[in-house]
């Protein structure tokens, strides 16, 4: 049966009065007839819709005779002849409601409705936006199909989340702790490989400065240090701006305006940590020169500072070129903090020793 024929017949089935339960039991192939991924094929056609021409007391008789043997009821939605979405109507509106009153007196009108094909983020993101407990999906002639409730929400967003943290460490979106281990390595090798050619950049800034390194044994010391701290601190930074993205922040953000706000608190935290690395350091290596517990000190400022608004910027980067704002994000951004901790120390040290002896 064709989608149109079903959205025809959806509430031919109706009572009498007017009032349709319609079973998503009973069309178990629904799901099939839509995208993935989309309001129409999470939705469930166990809905509660009625004409707008019944009263307060039509509704309730109904609703009694007709709800024991369905789901919870979140709300009544009332449609119109041709079967359109022209109101809403919450359990407590009907109990509250004289019995004589017609529904269309009652009903709130300004019902925030979801297309069929509509993404089912979206829909998450407006049942958590709204705090309702269900959202109407319709078709594109505003006919009533079925409901979203949030207890779909919650599987959708759990489902989301596990993909975001698979994406953002390279691994396979549709990995699983007992998928076969050929599967696990198709999905992750590509990024490994991608990771090995990047990092040979940080390990080409090293070799730069082998002299240097050989010369001031300790530099060897703090490089993860440096760098490390800078891949943290990137992380975070990039975990606000996924999340941004994922729940609609995003758009009414400007990315000139992320960054000027990573920055500071690049700067902010590179100073504090800073402070504490000096007086680390200087006690560590109380015979070293006081120039070595600055240029760590100076090279965590640098790269905590450039670290936050890296990784502020790579999910939007990714976004604006039509990948995932969370594919493989901590690649990128763990690759260039190592590289820049690394010449930020070295280059630092390099220049002291030439300027110094």
């Amino acid at each position: 049966m064709t989608r149109q024929h079903k959205n025809e017949r959806s509430l031919t089935s109706s009572s009498s009065r007017g009032v349709r339960f319609s079973s998503a039991a009973a069309e178990p192939g629904h799901a099939e007839e839509y995208a993935p991924e989309t309001a129409g094929a999470i939705m469930s056609t166990d809905v509660c819709a009625l004409r707008d021409h019944m009263t307060v007391g039509e509704a309730v008789s109904d609703i009694r005779r007709r709800g024991a043997q369905h789901g919870q009821l979140y709300y009544a939605y009332v449609v119109d002849g041709d079967d359109r979405l022209a109101g809403v109507l919450s359990m407590r509106d009907l109990v509250l409601g004289r019995p004589e009153l017609p529904i269309a007196r009652i009903m709130r009108r300004d019902v925030i409705a979801v297309r069929d094909d509509t993404d089912r983020e979206e829909v998450a993101r407006l049942v958590a936006r709204y705090r309702y407990a269900a959202l109407p999906v319709v078709d594109s002639r505003r006919r009533l199909l079925g409901i979203v409730g949030v207890d779909h929400v919650l599987d959708i967003l759990a489902e989301e989340a596990t993909e975001d943290i698979h994406r953002m460490f390279a691994a396979g979106a549709e990995e699983a702790m007992n998928s076969p281990w050929h599967f696990s390595l198709r999905k992750r090798l590509p990024w490994l490989l991608l990771n090995l050619i990047l990092a040979a950049g940080g390990a080409l800034i090293v070799r730069m400065f082998e002299g240097t390194i050989a010369a001031w044994a300790a530099l060897a010391v703090y490089m993860p240090v440096v760098a490390g701290m800078g891949g943290n601190a990137s992380a975070q930074a990039m975990a606000v701006a996924i999340r941004g993205i994922a729940v609609g922040e995003a758009p009414r953000v400007s990315l000139r305006r992320v960054i000027a706000r990573e920055l500071r608190v690049g700067i902010a935290s590179g100073l504090v940590t800073g402070a504490i690395a000096f007086g680390t350091v200087f006690l560590l290596h109380p015979h070293a020169s006081p120039s070595l517990a600055a240029l760590v000190a100076v090279s965590l400022i640098l790269n905590l500072t450039a670290a936050c608004a890296w990784g502020a910027s790579v999910p939007f980067f990714m976004q604006k070129m039509g990948f995932d704002p969370a594919q493989s994000a901590t690649i990128f951004t763990t690759v260039f903090t190592d590289a820049l901790g690394f010449l930020a120390l070295l280059g630092l040290a390099a220049l002291s020793l030439r300027m110094w002896g």
